[in-house]
């Protein structure tokens, strides 16, 4: 075996230890989701509440938990890791987390005092769902201050090479919020706001208890947090040189995301639970593929780029997109021809309504279009933030935010929900070309045409998986076929799972039968596991 196939099996070895983990995690997520629909409902102004607000903590998690912090954390305390400069990273960490602590705990304590002056001084400007909104708002911002610390722990873990305990921790969350919604549901008889705030406050201890967990499992690997925020030393001032452009682009994403579910707030409460239920599903795989694969990338290019090894960062960059599209765009055309199947199986119940699930499909629909690209994006900035390059991926984050914006104003008038899907969708493929593109100048040994070729071979092969589930299901829906299922719930497992099996079938035998490399290398990964 040469060094490039091992150095492309380790890679994969431990993007499938995350995937597996984050698979578990998203499975909770999406039970979560579930007995949230069941209880809620995907029309009614609680849970429109609920997700609008908890969108802002989620949004400061990205900027400071997973997104700038982390492309610009991890490269610094892997230089220093490399070198064996041990003592000099755990400074770094303890001083760069205690400054994270402070600034998040500004942004916390600004988010909760505007949106109490919002109800304090224009109360009757709002819908009854955006003041419920702007109600439980400051008890959810300290969920943000636990993440974002979490996230920074998760960091430094992963520079140690332990990325299984940070990849599990987020199932406390799952659980937690699942043992809450089944609470109120057979336990609880009191006003829809009450069970609200008991909710929101499940949402808080679930983000302690992940905190709590990493910092005691970083100390068994020799990492002993104090705070000590010391502003003026050199290696935080370079940390917030490098956060700051790297703020500015996820910010901007960020916004975008803000924008959508304020947008969705106007549409109404149907097309909030819609986008949210949708975005859920999308990111499932997502979650899995995408940033497992970032999360494993970056400390490797990380090195190499400190090793002046820019033929490590192509191989790795091209490996990584080629095993993302092989597993993304079977979900993504499976999920699109499954869409109503999925939804009727997983949230068809309860309070979940046909009108939800109706508008559920449609905005699911818009966003699928995007899927890949949501997988790809994390990827493709890897190389930048590898060599301390934050500045370029901002350039480009700004050019597709307002575009967004320009695109959600446009398409929402048309499509409602599903125009601010589509818009996000058409953006984030454009944000991935960039980048792609900008990449090459700096990666001559990387070839572009070659994944082009690949994608679009992938592509035939999954549109004709999902052509093979979109047949059976047609089959199976013929009068007479099917035996009398004992319950709804029997007949939509039939209607999902057959066709997605088969449909799976179609892609793996397809690959088998032209050869793909992928598939040999993803069976490699999994005997070497």
């Amino acid at each position: 075996m040469n060094s490039k196939e091992g150095s492309n099996q380790s890679i994969g070895r431990s993007m499938l230890q995350i995937s597996a983990l984050t698979f578990g995690s998203r499975i909770f997520g999406l039970i979560r989701d579930i007995v949230m629909a069941a209880y809620w409902g995907g029309t009614g102004a609680a849970q429109a509440a609920f997700q609008v607000a908890f969108a802002f903590p989620n949004s400061l998690r990205t900027l400071f938990g997973e997104g700038a912090f982390t492309s610009a954390f991890v490269p610094m305390l892997s230089a220093r890791m490399k070198d064996d400069k041990r003592e000099e990273a755990w400074q770094l960490a303890e001083r760069a987390i205690s400054v994270q602590a402070l600034a998040l705990l500004v942004f916390v304590l600004l988010l909760s005092g505007l949106s109490v002056a919002v109800l304090w001084f224009a109360p009757e400007t709002l819908s009854a769902h955006a003041r419920l909104t702007f109600m439980i708002l400051p008890i959810l911002m300290p969920y943000a201050l636990f993440i974002c610390m979490a996230g920074a722990f998760s960091s430094v873990l992963n520079c140690l090479g332990d990325f299984k305990v940070p990849a599990a921790t987020p199932i406390l969350f799952n659980i937690l919020q699942i043992a809450t919604v089944i609470y109120l549901s057979f336990l609880w008889a009191n006003t829809e706001f009450i069970a609200l705030l008991i909710f929101c406050a499940s949402a808080l201890l679930a983000g302690l208890l992940q905190l709590l967990v990493l910092m005691l499992w970083a100390r068994r690997r020799g990492f002993v947090f104090h705070f000590r925020p010391v502003w003026k030393a050199p290696e935080v001032q370079q940390l917030c040189q490098k956060i700051l452009p790297g703020l500015l682009g996820a910010g901007v994403m960020q916004i975008n995301s803000l924008v959508d579910r304020l947008l969705a707030l106007h549409l109404g409460p149907a097309a909030v639970g819609a986008l949210n239920y949708s975005q859920h599903l999308v990111y499932l795989p997502v979650g899995i593929f995408g940033v497992a694969m970032s999360v494993v990338c970056l400390p490797r290019m990380s090195r190499a780029t400190a090793r002046a090894d820019n033929a490590e960062i192509a191989n790795s960059l091209d490996y990584a997109l080629r095993m993302i599209l092989f597993l993304s765009l079977p979900c993504a055309t499976l999920l699109f021809a499954l869409q109503e199947q999925t939804i009727m199986l997983l949230f068809a119940r309860g309070a979940f309504t046909a009108e939800a699930v109706r508008e559920t499909c449609w905005a699911l629909s818009f966003y699928i279009l995007g899927l890949p690209a949501f997988c790809c994006a994390k990827v493709a900035t890897n190389p930048f933030h590898a060599r301390l390059d934050t500045t370029t991926p901002v350039k480009v984050a700004i050019f597709c935010m307002v575009l967004n914006l320009v695109l959600n104003l446009i398409l929402m008038q048309f499509l409602r929900q599903g125009g601010l899907a589509l818009s996000t969708s058409i953006c984030s493929w454009l944000n991935v070309i960039l980048l792609l593109r900008l990449n090459r100048r700096h990666l001559p040994q990387w070839s572009p045409m070659t994944l082009l070729r690949d994608g679009l071979l992938l592509l035939k092969l999954a549109l004709l998986a999902a052509l093979g589930a979109t047949v059976t299901v047609k089959v199976l829906q013929r009068p007479g076929l099917l035996p009398p299922a004992a319950s709804p719930l029997v007949h939509n497992a039939i209607l999902l799972l057959l066709p997605a099996i088969i449909g799976g079938l179609i892609y793996l035998f397809g690959c088998l039968l032209i050869r793909r490399p992928e598939l040999h290398e993803f069976r490699q990964i999994i005997q070497r596991r």
